[in-house]
């Protein structure tokens, strides 16, 4: 079998190229081959004829790329163009018995997590799949033992040529918090049960004044709280690997859980004691959120 990783010159091509290994196999063991497909700063559209030029020539089984802006437009694309079905934004894969590679995405607004399997993938039709970065961890040590053993071929794609469609102008930085949530050792996360766009304030001052960050899930997103995209935490969001993760008035929806499945303590806190949240946490409180927010600020002199 032929993995072929598009390498955006993003971090999340060695959390692409570590799952893989884990899924498929390394290279030296004979069950398949990886190849990294490099296209770096260039326009969208010439992206998608070199990859789509190179899928022809190497015929891949199964083409991973990274859902970034890029990604998330060339996937659909490439889907287009080779006939062939897309699993975007999966959390998880599986090569099953028979050779049929299954993809794990949330389904029914993250309720549950569905299998994708895609038909007819062979040589020059591959599986097209797409990974939110930071949902696989990537494995310094074994991708730097592939790089320097030469393991892992690697494609240069054509030069981009006249450009077409899109192009920057200019760059305007978004404000960004004071600690990385991605880097967060402690995060607080505050999900529709916190109520008003000031609960969500208290949550975030509070967290700054313990040294770590805010996360939040969609609906306070979508609710215009304050918080954008960055801090949303999930399989639409960004994934966190925290010492500790506390939750406050979050219901537990599987897109959620899958962006932090990977903190070493959840402690959540819900008035609802049936909240699917509790299940997948180290500790938990069935108290209202406010409250608890008010006792923390209360002991820290906030």
């Amino acid at each position: 079998m032929k993995i072929m990783i598009f390498d955006q010159g993003h971090p999340v091509t060695e959390q692409l190229l570590t799952k893989a290994i884990e899924v498929f196999g390394t290279p030296e063991s004979g069950t398949c081959e990886i190849v990294l497909a490099r296209c770096i700063g260039k326009a969208h559209e010439t992206a998608a004829d070199q990859l789509q030029k190179t899928v022809a020539e190497e015929r891949p089984d199964v083409l991973l790329m990274g859902a970034t802006a890029l990604g998330e437009e060339i996937a659909p694309a490439m889907g287009i163009r080779l006939g062939t079905g897309v699993a975007a934004h999966c959390v998880d894969m599986e090569l099953r018995y028979d050779g049929e590679v299954v993809f794990l995405i949330p389904a029914f607004g993250g309720r549950v997590i569905g299998e994708i399997m895609i038909p007819d993938v062979q040589p020059g039709r591959p599986a097209i799949a797409t990974v939110k970065p930071d949902i696989f961890s990537a494995d310094a040590a074994l991708v730097s033992e592939i790089n320097e053993n030469n393991r892992l071929r690697v494609i240069d794609l054509e030069p981009a040529g006249e450009h077409r469609g899109f192009q920057l102008t200019g760059r305007q930085p978004r404000p960004r918090a004071a600690v990385d949530i991605g880097k967060a050792e402690l995060i607080l996360c505050g999900g529709a049960g916190l109520g008003s766009p000031e609960t969500w304030q208290r949550l975030e001052n509070l967290a700054k004044a313990l040294g770590g960050a805010a996360g939040c899930t969609r609906p306070v997103v979508d609710a215009g709280w304050g918080p954008d995209e960055s801090s949303m935490i999930g399989t639409s969001g960004r994934s966190v690997r925290p010492k500790v993760y506390i939750g406050f008035g979050i219901s537990g929806a599987a897109h959620h859980l899958c962006g932090i499945k990977d903190a070493d303590v959840i402690i959540s806190i819900n008035k609802d004691k049936k909240a699917d949240i509790f299940n997948a946490s180290d500790h938990k409180g069935v108290f209202n959120a406010e409250d608890v927010l008010s006792a923390l600020e209360e002991e820290i002199g906030l």
